[in-house]
């Protein structure tokens, strides 16, 4: 069995897989850095996002430091293999949860869309870019509760998804799931990436936040998942031209 087929078959089996050490300490401690400077400029949550918690939404149309998390092959390779091609980003946003945040309400992603439980249209990467522990508000799972109708899961199902920096919790978006609560005396940043069927409406809208010029540079496959891509004939164009087109018309 390939990595990406036991990675799928776990993620098919439980609703969620961990891939651990995908990326290096240098690329950790990079982006550590960088969206550090850029969550201290960032307010405290309210409600559901958390009081203790800070955020920053698009990160990828601000910094480079994520590329590499964004465009990991084995955890693309394994979206794929759930969701098909042409997949897009849905919603980006680095999390930062401190000390004294109490647990997340559970929830499931793919209640964004007025769609039945009966398949996933979205899987979700949680990048660690601090260890994940019990302790410091890991993502909390229910195993397998990405089968079967909505519900309201009880807090004693949940197992916290821990994992070390540089490790990635990827989730169907039929799983029940919420961050857990920080009881540690640090914060821990975390990264989440939503990735969604082409023919879905993203949360983010990838066209606006991100800097055409910017776009220009990146790499076809980081270009495509952000939305400028065309994954069928009569789907994704502008002016009847792909949209890469467009980047290259537009400099």
């Amino acid at each position: 069995m390939t990595e990406v087929s036991d990675a799928s078959e776990r993620l098919n089996r439980d609703g969620y897989v961990v891939l651990p050490a995908r990326l290096d300490g240098a690329s950790v401690a990079a982006a550590r850095e960088e969206l550090g400077g850029l969550l201290g400029a960032a307010r405290w949550g309210t409600g559901f996002d958390g009081t203790r918690t800070r955020r920053v939404m698009a990160p990828l149309a601000v910094t480079r430091c994520l590329d590499t998390a964004a465009l990991d092959p084995l955890t693309l390779a394994v979206v794929e293999q759930g969701l098909g091609p042409g997949t897009q980003f849905g919603m980006t946003c680095a999390v930062q949860v401190h000390p004294g945040q109490g647990r997340q309400v559970l929830h499931f992603e793919q209640n964004l869309y007025p769609l039945p439980r009966d398949r996933d249209v979205m899987l979700t990467a949680i990048w660690a870019l601090d260890d994940f522990t019990a302790e410091n508000g890991a993502t909390s799972v229910v195993p397998g509760s990405h089968e079967g109708p909505a519900r309201k899961p009880d807090t004693n199902e949940t197992v916290p998804a821990e994992m070390a920096a540089g490790s990635v919790l990827l989730f169907s978006g039929r799983l029940y799931h919420g961050a857990g609560a920080n009881v540690s005396d640090r914060p821990r940043l975390g990264v989440a990436i939503d990735y969604i069927q082409p023919w879905l409406r993203p949360c983010e809208a990838h066209a606006l936040s991100a800097d055409p010029a910017q776009v220009r540079l990146l790499p076809q496959r980081l270009q495509e998942l952000l939305g400028f891509n065309q994954p069928s004939p009569y789907f994704g164009f502008v002016g009847g031209r792909h949209p890469r087109e467009w980047l290259i018309d537009h400099n």
